[in-house]
């Protein structure tokens, strides 16, 4: 069992907001699949804090599922965090980039942000990501870039991350960016990164492949790459475990070293070595291999 036995990795993610203000139509909290929601206390990350102040991480993640800056502290936390790694990374609806949190993203010089966009038309975008509105988004993306480069700053960079639903979950075709977004944001073109791919097969959500069969990949660097703290301090193995189905210890009660390699965690890695997944994983795109499904390792 020694081969499965991992240094603690150097990617971190912490989850500031498991809430979010969107319903979106490919989400298991947007469906509400996911029962364990709510906003990370000052208590909790400062739990959390002490456990990995020690440490130096080559980037810390403040997302996991929900929307980030629903949690007030959010900037609390990110001052807090950046002495501990090279770089800082968050995911976000951008329904609520207002003056006021642009301006403290800017101050901050947060490092990298995606901004969720989804469909292959504003009208879609809407459609699948409920409580979306594509116009104000986008303009709040705009005004945030704009500003940016007024400072002559070089962060936060920019990624539109553009989830689309493809006919076939199989297809080898590649998804590429919608003519929509190239008209929308051609002014600032060359300050902005695209990010299209297809939606995943989440968790908790109806099958898609035939499990009896050897996936392509077979692996997964996130159970060697990653270790994902939700809200309450809960720790899953990657970042499409919205809604807990595996629970590999918890920080508030555990050290993060004793759940890193706990029994749980080398089962794990074990059974994906020999093909014999969990139902977390059994439907994953990352194990079944598919090319064009986004990880976000952020690796």
């Amino acid at each position: 069992m020694e081969k499965f036995i991992k240094p603690f990795p150097k990617v971190l993610r912490i989850e500031p907001a498991s809430s979010c203000n969107f319903q979106c139509i490919h989400c298991p909290t947007g469906l509400n699949l996911n029962e364990s929601l709510g906003i990370m206390t000052e208590k909790t990350f400062n739990q959390i804090f002490d456990q990995i102040k020690n440490y130096r991480f080559e980037v810390i993640v403040l997302y996991h599922g929900g929307e980030p800056f629903l949690n007030k502290r959010f900037f609390d936390m990110v001052k807090k965090l950046k002495p501990l790694t090279k770089r800082l990374r968050t995911t976000t609806n951008g329904s609520l980039l207002d003056d006021e949190i642009i301006e403290k993203l800017l101050d901050i010089e947060f490092d990298e942000i995606d901004i969720s966009m989804d469909g292959n038309s504003p009208e879609e975008n809407n459609l699948i990501r409920i409580g979306a509105d594509y116009d104000k988004i986008s303009k709040r993306v705009i005004q945030l870039i704009k500003l940016r480069n007024k400072r002559n700053l070089k962060v936060p960079k920019i990624t539109i991350a553009n989830a689309q639903i493809p006919t076939d979950a199989d297809t080898d075709s590649k998804a590429t960016v919608p003519k929509h977004m190239i008209e929308t944001f051609k002014e600032i073109q060359n300050d902005i990164e695209f990010s299209p791919f297809y939606t995943i097969q989440w968790p908790g959500m109806p099958e898609k492949y035939d499990v009896t069969k050897k996936p392509k990949g077979n692996f997964c660097d996130h159970t060697v790459s990653t270790f994902s703290i939700r809200w309450n301090g809960d720790v899953v193995p990657c970042c499409y475990d919205l809604i807990n189905m595996m629970v590999m210890g918890n920080v508030l009660h555990e050290k993060i070293e004793d759940i890193w390699n706990n029994e749980k965690y080398i089962k794990l890695r074990k059974d994906i070595d020999e093909f014999n997944p969990p139902d977390l994983c059994k439907n994953c795109l990352v194990l079944q291999g598919i090319k064009h499904a986004r990880t976000n390792s952020f690796t």
